[in-house]
């Protein structure tokens, strides 16, 4: 009798704690908004802000929704992607995701928002769409993460994102674009469309998107909201043709194209034989076109020795 009564107790504890467990358990849910149309891989990170514990999920090149299971606790999520054509090296859920929906365009703060799932409350909804973080946020992820700050990344005397501020722009009414005699695909054209609905992403006032011209080849194509005006990466030299960006970096993928809305510069690495070549572009307000304004080159081994910190 005593021992069916202790078999009992012990069957019900087991299942209390299972369903303590259970209860406890959490998950944050979230909703990546890329500025581009082809959305890369990615990996996505909630870093608990009290024990420093970093969990993280991989999501496929196109895939919009993610789902990583967490404790209850307060985190920042970030993401990191994978592969060419990302506009920054991190996303992440800031100030500016709070309002940007509301206020396109005005949204200037990109301070890290923490979610915090508790167990009355084990699941918490995130929409990530800021990819225009400031040096300061960038630097605090690369604290997170452990790894070497993006400011120095690349040679003492290159150009930084801070050396070229943009004035903020009100983007309240949509840009009609002036296609002209651009070559553009209708499909290149919905693109640029779909990438005009999330406003201004280079400069302040510009919409950078990136266009496909077949396999590990990729077209970066500007308008300017002001004007309604569409152009093309300019090419290195003299050369009237537009420049695409072709083949794939043997590591740091995502930094093939780096440019942020608070910032006139942009950036585009590739491969030139088994060097890295990196091309420095300024937007020149007052003739509203890229300049080129400077080129870096680096052994791949140098290149990717960064990464391997």
């Amino acid at each position: 009798m005593g021992y069916q009564f202790l078999a009992r107790l012990v069957q019900a504890a087991v299942v209390s704690l299972g369903s303590c467990a259970v209860a406890v358990a959490g998950a944050i849910e979230g909703t990546v908004t890329f500025p581009s149309e082809f959305v890369p891989s990615m990996t996505v990170y909630a870093s608990d802000l009290d024990t420093l514990k970093m969990h993280s999920v991989q999501l496929a090149r196109g895939q919009a929704n993610f789902t990583v299971e967490v404790a209850p606790g307060r985190y920042f999520v970030f993401l990191v992607p994978n592969e060419p054509g990302a506009p920054n090296v991190y996303g992440a859920y800031t100030e500016y995701s709070l309002c940007a929906s509301h206020d396109i365009g005005k949204c200037e703060d990109h301070t890290l928002v923490p979610v915090t799932i508790t167990a009355r409350a084990p699941r918490a909804a995130v929409t990530i769409d800021d990819w225009y973080l400031t040096d300061a946020v960038a630097e605090q992820i690369d604290h997170i993460r452990g790894v070497a700050a993006a400011v120095h990344l690349e040679p003492l005397s290159a150009p930084r994102f801070s050396e070229y501020a943009s004035a903020p722009f009100d983007a309240s009414v949509t840009p009609q674009v002036d296609y002209g005699a651009s070559d553009l695909t209708e499909e290149d054209r919905r693109i640029v469309q779909r990438a005009l609905s999330g406003g201004p992403n280079f400069a302040g006032h510009v919409t950078v998107s990136l266009t496909s011209c077949g396999p590990a080849c990729g077209r970066v194509v500007l308008v300017d909201w002001r004007s309604g005006a569409i152009q093309e990466l300019p090419p290195p030299g003299p050369e009237r043709l537009s420049a695409p960006i072709q083949g794939t970096l043997p590591c740091r993928a995502d930094e093939a194209l780096v440019f942020r809305r608070d910032s006139r510069l942009l950036c585009v690495t590739r491969m030139r034989g088994t060097t890295v070549i990196t091309q420095y572009y300024v937007w020149n307000a007052k003739n509203a076109a890229l300049v080129q304004s400077g080129e870096y080159q680096r052994p791949s081994q140098t290149f990717c020795a960064v990464a391997a910190r």
